[in-house]
């Protein structure tokens, strides 16, 4: 019977085409399915070192907050130091020009008893004169001494006043670097923040491409077997699925398939012995 053996070898030449499309499919998934992991695993790669940088860039943010707020701790500190310095020297001043008009009028008062102690040594009364005389030497001392002392206090009234000043602008400048390191850890934690998110879409993003190479995986496992499942023959052509074997041929009828594989060879009639 030509027609049914060009029908049987039809079949078969159908079952192989399935299955050797079944295996190519299967290997395309199979080489999707480690290309998608081999991205998932670097996107999860990224995401580690994203996480990283962030936790870096977080921790030099509270670094620079902290050293900012030491900054001007010691800025406010400094400039409490350098108002007490120019009050003490306001004081040291103030005692100077008291002291300094102090010595003036002992000064003052000396001179007078001396004028004193001459006149009364002039009219003979020697000992009254040589007491003022002598109060008038101690007088004069007391106003050397109290005019050294105002200019001591001067002195230090200057230098406490130099001192206020260059410890107002000490301040200023551990004030200034306070606000630079607020102004670095505002920075870093905007950056700290953006890395954390640039880690949350490449993690998300390796998930989703862990889920598609496991998709792709079993696809490639179910396109293999079904490709082993389907026997290069006509009997494998019939029990092909329906969306790959019969698509290419129809199906033949398991018994016309059995019944012609019983007339091969055909047995002689019983009317010729």
């Amino acid at each position: 019977m030509p027609v049914r053996k060009t029908k049987r070898t039809a079949a078969a030449d159908t079952g192989i085409d399935v299955r050797a499309n079944d295996l190519a499919a299967s290997a395309d998934a199979a080489a999707a399915a480690v290309v998608e992991s081999a991205e998932a695993a670097d996107n999860a790669t990224r995401a580690e070192d994203e996480s990283a940088v962030a936790a870096t860039y977080s921790a030099l943010s509270e670094a620079a907050a902290q050293r900012g707020s030491r900054d001007a701790a010691q800025g406010a500190a400094t400039f409490s130091m350098a108002d007490e310095v120019a009050a003490g020297g306001e004081i040291a001043a103030a005692l100077s020009g008291d002291e300094f008009r102090r010595g003036m009028e002992l000064a003052g008062i000396a001179g007078q008893v001396q004028v004193a102690a001459e006149l009364l040594q002039a009219s003979g009364q020697l000992a009254l004169a040589g007491f003022l005389g002598r109060t008038s030497h101690q007088l004069r001392g007391l106003a050397v001494s109290a005019i050294g002392r105002a200019s001591e206090g001067a002195v230090v009234a200057h230098g406490a006043q130099h001192l206020a000043g260059r410890l107002a602008a000490l301040a200023l400048n551990e004030m200034d670097e306070g606000r630079d390191e607020y102004a670095s850890s505002a920075a870093l934690g905007t950056a700290s923040t953006e890395m954390a998110e640039e880690a949350a879409r490449s993690a998300a993003a390796g998930a989703v491409e862990l889920a598609a190479a496991t998709a792709m995986a079993g696809l490639a496992e179910a396109l293999a077997t079904e490709g082993a499942d389907n026997p290069a023959d006509t009997s494998g052509a019939d029990q092909a699925a329906p969306g790959t074997a019969s698509a290419a041929a129809p199906r033949v009828p398991k018994p016309a398939a059995r019944a012609s594989s019983k007339r091969t060879p055909r047995k002689p009639a019983k009317a010729k012995k």
